[in-house]
């Protein structure tokens, strides 16, 4: 068993079995126990590459990594394309047993990190597409519905990477300093980290605009109706006027000749293709 060629203690390997949905660090005498969230896509690479934010959902992955001297092993269920990268890219490097336990895990960490940051980057792609979307077409329902889809998955992202502050932040601290024999951490991990929550803030804010060109886009439908509609009524005024002094209830010579029907609908007309000519000159349509 590795948990008994590395030596860890009963506790360890209850706490490895156990589900964890939170970045933790735990630090023993002569191992640290670091828990982070890997995240990963249903549907593979082509559902990352976000040609539909919907064909794809989000899941946490917990991934257990515990160190020791010249030791590390991580515990997950399932693969992880961190680690694939990570195994892809030492393929056949020398030098790689040369570092040390922390450095080792400081890698491992980059690595899942980099999960993150590509993940921003389908979803920076996706947002590119909705503005595209809202600025060529007319304001619809099912944009809405993408960009509150699209929002839902920023906000699991954020609840899944921010935690790890903590885990991270101990790392630093004097009290949770490794064991020298482990090593020191690679000291960039928490800017890097800093940066991949930075990232997922920034798509909040791409978002938000996308938001507003839609809100804007769907303002200017609802203008150029209500612009129509002015018009019509506009035109159709003088008629509905003249109709109605027209239909009084008096008597008058003009009316004894039926030719003037014609006169009247013809000053109808007239009214309406001047308020046209005017508008037309205005800019108004």
């Amino acid at each position: 068993m590795v948990a008994e060629a590395v030596g860890l203690s009963r506790r360890t390997v209850a706490r490895l079995l156990e589900s964890s949905d939170r970045a933790d660090l735990t630090h023993r005498p002569d191992h640290i126990h670091l828990v982070l969230q890997a995240i990963d896509v249903d549907g593979g690479v082509e559902a990352k590459a976000g040609a539909d934010p919907d064909a794809s959902s989000l899941r946490r992955h917990p991934v257990d990594i515990v160190a020791g001297r010249d030791w590390v092993v991580t515990v997950h269920d399932g693969p992880l394309p961190g680690l694939h990268r990570l195994e892809a890219t030492t393929e056949g490097e020398t030098r790689l047993g040369a570092l040390d336990a922390a450095s080792f895990v400081a890698a491992v960490t980059d690595e899942i990190l980099d999960d993150y940051l590509e993940l921003v980057d389908a979803i920076e792609g996706d947002i590119d597409r909705l503005d595209q979307r809202a600025l060529r077409g007319p304001a619809d329902r099912d944009m809405l519905d993408r960009i509150v889809r699209v929002r839902r998955r920023i906000s699991f992202i954020r609840r899944t990477l921010t935690p790890h502050r903590v885990a991270f932040a101990a790392l630093a601290r004097p009290d949770m300093a490794l064991h020298e024999e482990l090593g020191q951490p690679w000291p960039g991990l928490t800017e890097r980290l800093e940066r991949a929550i930075d990232a997922v803030e920034n798509l909040r804010d791409s978002l938000l605009a996308t938001f507003d060109i839609h809100m804007g886009r769907a303002a200017q439908d609802s203008n150029d109706t209500m612009k129509v509609l002015t018009l019509t009524s506009a035109v159709l005024l003088p008629a509905v006027v003249l109709a109605g002094i027209m239909g009084m209830n008096f008597k008058l010579p003009f009316f004894d000749n039926a030719d003037n029907f014609w006169l009247v609908i013809g000053a109808m007309v007239a009214f309406g293709v001047s308020l046209l000519v005017l508008a037309k000159w205005q800019r108004w349509w």
